[in-house]
């Protein structure tokens, strides 16, 4: 009989659900992603994580509860570095111990660290240390996994600069042709943009009124850590670096008719970057440019009203 492994559907689960998912899958283990985020388990995270935490780590929060009682284990890798010379959010380092300690009753978590900080060799022993953990132990059977993992992973890449967003590609739902009325960057985190519950399904609204979106994810890496360089000091936080390189490509393209940067409150990370970034846009950015912040108590009414206002500045400029 198969480990049941579970997969919270927060944090980096747009980003990287398809690599683990095939590599768990080649290994002989069955995957059991939490479901799409609701109210229901949103109240969760915030009843069983720290007061101060942000929208999406108590969105974890609620992720992991929903899946407790239906597997055997539960995949929260303590996330240090994803690229080389790059740190991430501390909190994803944190977050094994975060849920351990605030969530009642939970299976073993799994919690192999990733950090890819001097090479990417580290990610092979990771994996090697993931596959032993789970039990599984044949050297062929792990390198086999990891060589199709990274198959996946790279034909998702592909698929995301086509323009197709991760929860579409996840749900095997085509990419759909409409009537292009405007084109504008989106800038934010993954598991902010593509949770249509934390984001009020905001690409599915900008996209019904005819807008063409590009997000952070569908852009060259090269281009955006090229467009990085010009900063006066190096950025360090892989997030940070993906938001602001997006951004200054969006400002330096003249083919976008405005631009969108999603945040949550109380994150770091996004009150450095988006700091930057509106400050580089008062200067030097003459289309529209709107900060959309979210929490759990962001109302659909008010955040429905900003859009229109932003729809309103792009048909004025």
């Amino acid at each position: 009989m198969s480990v049941k492994v579970g997969i919270p559907r927060g944090m980096y689960f747009y980003k990287y659900y398809p690599f683990i998912q095939s590599f768990l899958t080649e290994l002989g283990a069955e995957i059991v992603p939490s479901p799409e985020t609701t109210k229901e388990i949103l109240d969760k995270g915030v009843l069983y994580s720290i007061d101060d935490a942000c929208l999406p780590v108590k969105i974890l929060h609620g992720h992991v509860y929903s899946l407790k009682d239906k597997v055997d284990c539960i995949l929260i890798p303590r996330l240090t570095s994803v690229s080389k010379g790059e740190y991430i959010c501390p909190k994803f380092g944190g977050l094994p111990e975060m849920v351990k300690y605030s969530v009642p009753d939970l299976p073993p978590v799994i919690d192999t660290e990733i950090n890819l900080i001097k090479n990417r060799n580290s990610l092979i022993k990771a994996l090697y240390k993931m596959a032993f953990t789970l039990k599984f132990r044949n050297p062929i059977s792990i390198n086999k996994s990891i060589n199709k993992a990274l198959k996946v992973h790279k034909e998702f890449k592909t698929a995301l600069h086509e323009g197709n967003t991760p929860d579409c590609i996840i749900g095997g739902i085509p990419k759909r042709q409409c009537k292009t009325n405007a084109r504008i960057g989106l800038i934010g985190h993954p598991y902010l943009l593509y949770d249509n519950f934390a984001s009020m399904s905001l690409i599915k609204k900008l996209r019904e009124r005819g807008v063409e979106v590009i997000t952070p994810d569908m852009l060259d890496q090269h281009m955006i850590n090229e467009l990085c360089m010009e900063l006066s000091k190096r950025m360090f936080w892989s997030s940070g670096k993906s938001l602001i390189g997006s951004a200054l490509f969006v400002m330096d393209n003249s083919s976008f008719n405005g631009m969108l940067a999603l945040t949550a409150f109380g994150c770091g990370v996004d009150s450095l970057a988006g700091e930057y970034i509106e400050k580089q846009a008062r200067r030097y950015y003459k289309k529209p440019y709107m900060v959309l912040n979210i929490d759990e108590h962001t109302g659909d009414a008010s955040f429905n009203t900003r859009i229109e206002a932003f729809f309103d500045l792009i048909h004025m400029s």
